[in-house]
């Protein structure tokens, strides 16, 4: 019972994370996370109490999802890069690249989410934050590893980068924009004698 139990709880979840992908978080009613999941309200109102209960859980699941995707594509894509220094970042450029690509893209959740919940103390706009600056944290790590000084600066410059290219590709359709800011972040770390 446990165990069905969880996949409903599952279920309902990936459902709304696609639902709030393709129509937006306030654009999506729980009615129709209720329809399009085929769980129902009782069952649904048994595991989230509100619709912002419900965001805040599926952008839990989605950063969880984020960081492993993340840690495996560029352990992936750093092989191409062993005989240069700063390969792990390179490789997180590609995997972004990637990412974009995908016909599901749909932009980012935690930008969207701020610019949805634009009040900075709200509990939704706040988790997207946390979520930024654990990449930040993930980008200074890589940054450390390889040696490179400033890496705290350095780190908000390549985040700048990175949600710079997300937000170009999806807003105007530039697909190589992770590409082009991969291009930049090299010239940056070229400048310090990182290339």
């Amino acid at each position: 019972m446990l165990q069905m139990a969880s996949t409903k709880k599952t279920l309902l979840l990936e459902t709304a994370l696609n639902l709030f992908n393709e129509h937006g978080f306030h654009n999506t009613g729980i009615d129709m996370v209720q329809s399009v999941s085929g769980v129902s309200k009782t069952t649904m109102y048994k595991y989230f109490k509100s619709k912002d209960e419900l965001i805040l859980e599926v952008l839990r699941m989605r950063h969880e999802q984020f960081s492993e995707w993340m840690d495996g594509r560029v352990a992936e894509f750093a092989k191409s890069y062993e005989d240069k220094p700063c390969g792990k970042l390179r490789a997180m450029f590609d995997a972004l690249h990637e990412w974009i690509q995908r016909d599901s893209f749909c932009g980012c959740n935690f930008i969207n989410a701020c610019a949805e919940f634009t009040c900075c103390s709200h509990p939704i706009h706040q988790l997207a934050t946390e979520h930024k600056l654990s990449v930040q944290s993930y980008v200074q790590r890589l940054l450390d590893d390889a040696g490179i000084p400033q890496s705290k600066k350095l780190s908000v410059q390549i985040c700048l980068l990175m949600d710079g290219a997300i937000v170009y590709a999806h807003t105007v359709g530039q697909k190589e924009a992770a590409r082009i800011a991969k291009e930049m972040m090299i010239v940056q770390l070229e400048s310090i004698a990182c290339g």
